[in-house]
């Protein structure tokens, strides 16, 4: 991790030098930028969408040629661009990369032909009830305009993006002040920062976007949308959880919902609502936690008519586990398999320079993660059921789901 300058702006720099493969990653991150950020509902996922679409018609038929792969995405927070080639490529990849940033293809006829494709994929998940299930929930338990409709937009924001709004997006946020760079492979560290340095100079400068904060709905909500097509019922749920990625005990709460639903066979909901009733072929709760908010995010299909019988067990599950923790037992295994399972994370060059990033991301130390598992080995039962006890937020409970009335 180190800091990369250009016209007065320190820019990420996180590299690794690996030899394993004749290969080169790279992630560009512009952070802040993402759907919490759109002027219009879906104009960040849809200048991603521009970005994909190249400069002209043979931007990626040299790419494919060449066995490089490029991709644009966007999510809630960030924008990102990835890119993965064989090293003798590298010099054309970056130069590709600068002539999509510095000349996206906005457009008349593509900004057309996207919106077609994006409102045709919209119609297609109407019918697709984890999805609306989830941006249901979204829209209950965050009352922000910017919960209201997935990253995609909804079909009345999708028609109001023009080219003269991706324009501006394009000025605003594709800039130094928002990117950070990661890089590794088979790549000199001075090369790989030569390589960058020349972008940096294509770049402008831009302003930085602060970073927003989001708070769930003090009102616990049981919002269900009947479908009666619905051969299940879709359940999903969130509760507030009040912590930051950088808090000091946050490994408390990574075993805590490793516990209570993110360990899969073992946890106490998939024990309840699947091993010991028979309600649900997955259950789950996990610690979903990003810089603008934090909270416990679960979700279980079901019966239609078991549908109020499986919400019922979750709240008590939660009350339980707040009222009485953990055991020894539970401890020892979650300890065992977080651990244990660690080397698995770090097997391959683009796992290690993702959790680079997510340390810088995050506001962490380099090396935390690793630093974490001596913590997490420590930890006593007293501690964590002293932990668990303090957050009496979880029990504030709100569902969405799908479900048939009958």
């Amino acid at each position: 991790m180190q800091y990369l300058e250009s016209k007065g702006v320190k820019i990420p720099f996180i590299f690794e030098k690996n030899q394993d493969l004749p290969i080169v990653v790279l992630k560009l991150v512009f952070q802040n930028c993402g759907r919490s950020y759109d002027e219009i509902a879906g104009l960040a996922k849809m200048f991603s969408r521009i970005l994909n679409e190249g400069v002209d018609d043979q931007f990626f038929k040299e790419l494919e040629f060449r066995a490089i792969s490029l991709e644009a995405s966007s999510g809630f927070e960030s924008l990102e661009i990835n890119l993965s080639c064989l090293k003798e490529h590298f010099k054309f990849a970056m130069h590709q990369i600068e002539r999509l940033l510095l000349n996206p293809r906005i457009e008349e006829k593509i900004l057309k032909k996207i919106k077609i494709n994006v409102l045709g994929e919209l119609a297609s998940k109407k019918s697709d009830f984890d999805y609306l299930a989830k941006n249901l929930l979204n829209a209950e338990v965050f009352e922000y305009s910017e919960f209201q409709s997935p990253n995609d937009g909804d079909e009345k924001s999708i028609e109001k993006i023009t080219l003269e709004s991706l324009h501006r997006y394009h000025k605003k946020n594709i800039h130094l002040n928002n990117l950070v760079c990661v890089i590794g492979g088979d790549i000199e560290e001075k090369e790989a920062k030569d390589f960058l340095n020349g972008l940096f100079e294509k770049l402008h400068k831009g302003e930085t976007n602060k970073n927003k904060k989001y708070d769930l709905c003090k009102e616990n909500k049981d919002k269900i949308l009947i479908r009666k097509e619905s051969e299940q019922a879709y359940i999903y749920f969130a509760t507030p959880l009040y912590l930051n990625l950088d808090d000091k005990d946050i490994h408390l709460a990574k075993i805590a919902l490793f516990i209570l639903g993110q360990g899969g066979f073992g946890s106490r909901i998939m024990e309840e609502i699947r091993v010991k009733r028979g309600l649900a072929y997955s259950a789950y709760a996990m610690l979903d936690v990003k810089l603008s908010f934090s909270r416990i995010f679960g979700y279980l299909q079901t019966k239609n008519e078991s549908a109020a019988q499986a919400k019922k067990i979750i709240k008590e599950l939660f009350k339980d586990f707040l009222q009485h923790g953990i055991n020894e037992n539970e401890l020892l295994q979650a300890k065992n398999f977080i651990i244990g399972s660690s080397p698995l994370r770090y097997e391959s060059l683009s796992k290690r320079l993702a959790i680079a990033f997510n340390e810088y991301y995050q506001g962490l130390e380099q090396g935390y993660y690793k630093k974490e598992l001596n913590l997490i080995q420590k930890v006593k039962l007293e501690e964590i059921n002293a932990y668990i006890k303090q957050h009496k937020e979880i029990l504030n409970m709100s569902f969405a789901s799908i479900q048939n009335e009958n």
